[in-house]
């Protein structure tokens, strides 16, 4: 889903400017809009990259893109002025091969003869004297000037004094960045420099924002920026916010919140966001607090409006649909009260059996983009049952159902015969469970008789089903396997024999080959988890819910990839009276709770809806067969000209993956459809990343008119 609130990142350049070398100019823009800082009264801060900290490569590319314009000049000496020009007139001086005099800001008592004028500094404040000795710079001298920063001349006019105190000839004066609205510039043409070079403009800092001349704004995602959030624990942004906590506003954005976002920093100045951005320990550069903020608008939906999230599932009062799933998210009494306490309305505890449990290590793995770090979209692990003695875990369900009594209790289990899926389902029931689960899915048991094994065959689910549903009074709840071809075969068998609700799914059977998550040197196959299985999970939970339509009535629990609220959304528009979360409690903590009862609460209140019964299966009667889908009608794409950035990726999807439907003028840089060869499948428009190829209306086939 696409939102329609951005930031300034991306970026072209009018004509002009692109006649000064867009390409080198580029890594100098990006960090100002990226790093930059503005400060009251026009002061921009780029400390991060030019003048206190420095970026040697990006010094490398400012000093080769001042030769470039400078080279006719034939310069004989390059002149800066202390500190901030150095590094960048040192780079120059390197590539063009000459010497490079700083003018000091403080006579040494060494210096005997030296040109001394007085200049105004507009960021202190304060008059003082620029010095260089007449030894190194004289009337031979074809000197090219070169500083950070062009603001209203002041030191330009001082190095002019100095070229004629010492009769020298000033060539050119280059900066690296130029405000333009402090009027420098005017100053130095009329005081004869014919040649002077910015290779960032900036056109306005009002309001604190950095406007660069020539540089139009693009579109991104504030998704984008808050995806980039290390999700800091205690984290350093709001401790130095102290107004807000904008740690709580990213992770609400972050997890599909971003309107109601506003309320954790709804009392913060610009200062305090500034402080909180400078505070982030971000690895690379810091997340654009103050940006992402001021770029949302007000929430549309009353927050005293929201309805409850209480829901029946089995009989069970549940406070909201969101569970911990069966894990290692929940193996002790700590960890579940902690999780009770951040607000998680039931637990599938980690599935207790009888046989002694010696796990592997490591036991995980995980699917990165490329090289990044943290931020996984699957995950593999080698887990197996929990590793407590038997009675250890039924005392700590005792326990947590007594303390928490309004909290629901599950027990998941896995037996390898009758006798023991029986005895363990009575210890369930008399430690005060509400429902026990029916493990018949765990992908990777050592143990023959036990996990999906045993979830493949609809007879040995049938049997266990029954002797436990025939063994206790609360509900019983199978848990099914993905590693299977019809879903829905096992779980019928179970419904025959009564079971109450069915769970679904466990992990999927897979293979992953990094060497870091060996064994000894040794690999097994092993259960794949994550939002990269969400869509096979909802295919599985849909083939349960239709099946449900056709027999009897039961209840589902939906497991398989949920992050955020609209993750869950999915799960229960498909049939799913609650939800369970283990990856991405996992990956975030018990703490996307928060996100995950706001998101759902904002989106009933926005429809009006009352009950979240009303939202379970509401989406069922949309899905039908491919042979009953329209086929006389296209949705041909639409094409943003505003939000092309002419990267030309749509025409070479089509091209080579699609049907020939796209031109790319490489003059322009700007996409065209064919519509004779568009057949309205898509690919151009999931593959835009900059978000500017929309959707037209329905409209018949020309084929079938």
């Amino acid at each position: 889903m696409i939102i329609n609130v951005y930031l300034c990142i991306g970026i072209t350049l009018n004509n002009t400017i692109m006649n000064k070398s867009y390409e080198a100019m580029k890594p100098l823009i990006n960090r100002i809009l990226q790093d930059g800082r503005c400060l009251d009264g026009g002061i921009l801060k780029v400390d991060r990259f030019i003048n206190h900290q420095m970026d040697p490569y990006l010094m490398k590319q400012v000093a080769v893109e001042m030769m470039n314009r400078f080279a006719e000049a034939r310069p004989t000496k390059i002149l800066t002025v202390e500190a901030s020009g150095i590094a960048p007139a040192v780079m120059l001086g390197y590539m063009m091969e000459l010497p490079v005099v700083f003018a000091k800001k403080k006579k040494p008592s060494t210096m005997a003869d030296c040109l001394a004028t007085t200049v105004r500094s507009f960021t202190k404040q304060n008059d003082y004297t620029l010095i260089i000795s007449r030894e190194y710079l004289s009337p031979s001298d074809r000197v090219l000037f070169i500083d950070d920063f062009l603001a209203f001349g002041n030191a330009g006019m001082g190095i002019i004094d100095l070229c004629r105190q010492a009769g020298a000839e000033l060539v050119g004066m280059g900066f690296i960045i130029e405000k333009e609205f402090q009027g420098g510039r005017q100053v130095l043409t009329e005081a004869g420099v014919k040649h002077i070079e910015s290779l960032a403009i900036i056109e306005s800092l009002d309001h604190n924002r950095i406007k660069l001349k020539g540089v139009k704004i693009r579109k991104v995602n504030i998704y984008e920026e808050a995806s980039r959030c290390l999700l800091c624990q205690d984290a350093p942004c709001t401790k130095a916010c102290k107004t807000g906590d904008t740690a709580r506003a990213i992770r609400a954005i972050r997890f599909d919140n971003h309107k109601p976002a506003l309320r954790w920093v709804k009392d913060c100045s610009d200062g305090d966001l500034e402080r909180a951005e400078q505070a982030c320990i971000h690895y690379n550069w810091p997340i654009r607090i103050k940006e992402v903020v001021r770029s949302i608008h007000p929430d549309d939906v009353d927050d005293s409006c929201y309805p409850s999230l209480g829901i029946t599932f089995c009989g069970i009062e549940c406070e909201n649909p969101f569970f911990l799933a069966s894990s290692a998210v929940c193996t002790n009494y700590e960890m579940v009260a902690r999780a009770f306490d951040a607000g998680w309305a039931g637990v599938y505890y980690k599935t207790i059996c009888l046989q002694e449990i010696k796990e592997v290590s490591p036991r995980f793995d995980a699917m990165h983009n490329n090289a990044t770090h943290g931020d996984f979209y699957g995950f593999r692990n080698m887990e197996q049952l929990s590793e407590n003695p038997v009675e250890m875990d039924f005392d700590i369900l005792r326990r947590l159902k007594q303390d928490y009594p309004k909290k629901v209790v599950i027990a998941s289990i896995m037996g390898q015969t009758e006798e023991e899926w029986i005895k363990l389902a009575k210890m369930a029931e008399e430690a005060g469970c509400d429902a026990v689960e029916l493990n018949f899915s765990c992908p990777q048991m050592k143990h023959e008789g036990m996990g999906s094994d045993v979830g493949q065959s609809p007879e040995l689910v049938k049997t266990y089903t029954a002797c436990v549903k025939k063994s206790v009074k609360i509900p019983v709840i199978p848990k099914m396997t993905p590693n299977i071809t019809h879903i829905a075969e096992p779980a019928a068998a179970c419904l025959e024999v009564g079971a109450d609700a069915i769970s679904a799914i466990n992990t999927i059977k897979s293979v992953t080959m990094d060497a870091d998550a060996e064994v000894a040197g040794q690999r097994t196959i092993s259960g794949y988890s994550g939002r990269a299985v969400r869509p096979i999970a909802l295919r599985h939970i849909l083939e349960l819910a239709q099946l449900r339509e056709q027999s009897s009535m039961f209840e589902l629990s939906g497991i398989g990839g949920i992050e955020t609220w609209r993750d869950a959304l999915e799960f229960i528009q498909l049939g799913c009276s609650n939800v369970q979360v283990c990856t991405a409690v996992m990956q975030y903590g018990y703490r996307i709770i928060d996100d995950l009862i706001l998101g759902l609460q904002r989106y009933m209140a926005k429809r009006g809806i009352n009950e979240l019964a009303a939202l379970v299966g509401e989406q069922l009667p949309k899905f039908l067969k491919p042979d009953h889908l329209d086929r006389d009608t296209i949705i041909y794409p639409k094409f943003d000209r505003e939000l092309c950035i002419g990267c030309g990726r749509c025409e070479v999807s089509c091209s080579d993956g699609g049907h020939q439907a796209i031109v790319f003028d490489r003059e322009t840089r700007r996409p065209r459809l064919v519509g004779t060869k568009c057949v309205g499948c898509h690919l151009c428009r999931l593959v835009c990343p900059a978000g500017a190829i929309g959707t037209a209306k329905r409209i018949v086939k020309p084929t079938s008119r």
